[in-house]
């Protein structure tokens, strides 16, 4: 349950390990990832938080469901695997069953990613957070913090990303404001360009 190794499926990370931990022993192996887990909360937060607590409460400004959701990672149960993309299922709902523990969770590693965040200072939660990940053939972005129905994938920026994986190959997209979140931190229309801010921002930083 807890530790990072590397496995045939690709990295592999313990339910019970911290975000300290991610953060320390996965970034020779995932670099984002480690630097997303280093971004979490504050140092006491990061000690005693763990993937799987974050998974399994699916806070839909939480960090690590758009580095799941981006890398196409496994959700490994006590009963079952859970493809990341069937995980997911709306504001603080996810496809576990009552009984169901996280043992596991299993990212496959890119050729490149990464994740930037815009984050609400009091909280250190993440506004809008875009974590962009390059496969051979395939690019995933998934964005946290600002849809109404929690982490999702931008399906018009990875086409665009798969075809030139630059910046500029999004300029002309928008993103729909009518499903993000509007309150006094942001409103919709702000939140949707945010994610196309973040978005251009972690192809830059993935290089």
């Amino acid at each position: 349950m807890k530790g990072v190794c590397m496995g045939d499926g690709g990295l592999s990370i313990g339910g019970a390990t911290s975000h300290a931990t991610v953060a320390r022993e996965a970034a020779a192996q995932y670099p984002a990832l480690a630097a997303l887990a280093g971004q979490i909360g504050d140092p006491a937060v990061r000690s005693k938080g763990t993937i799987g607590g974050s998974l399994a409460n699916n806070d839909p400004a939480a960090c690590y469901p758009s580095a799941v959701l981006a890398s196409g990672a496994t959700v490994v149960t006590n009963r079952r695997k859970i493809a990341a993309d069937d995980y997911f299922q709306g504001m603080f709902s996810t496809a576990l069953e009552e009984g169901e523990i996280i043992t596991e969770v299993v990212f496959p590693v890119p050729q490149k990613a990464a994740y930037v965040k815009f984050n609400q200072p009091a909280s250190r939660f993440a506004l809008t957070g875009v974590f962009v990940a390059k496969y051979p053939g395939e690019v995933r972005v998934a964005a946290t913090g600002a849809s109404a129905s929690g982490v999702f994938r931008w399906a018009e920026a990875e086409a665009a990303l798969s075809a030139n994986f630059a910046a500029g190959a999004i300029a002309g997209l928008t993103v729909d404001a009518s499903g993000m979140i509007g309150d006094l931190h942001g409103t919709q229309a702000y939140r949707a360009n945010l994610v196309k801010v973040m978005t251009g921002r972690a192809v830059t930083a993935a290089g």
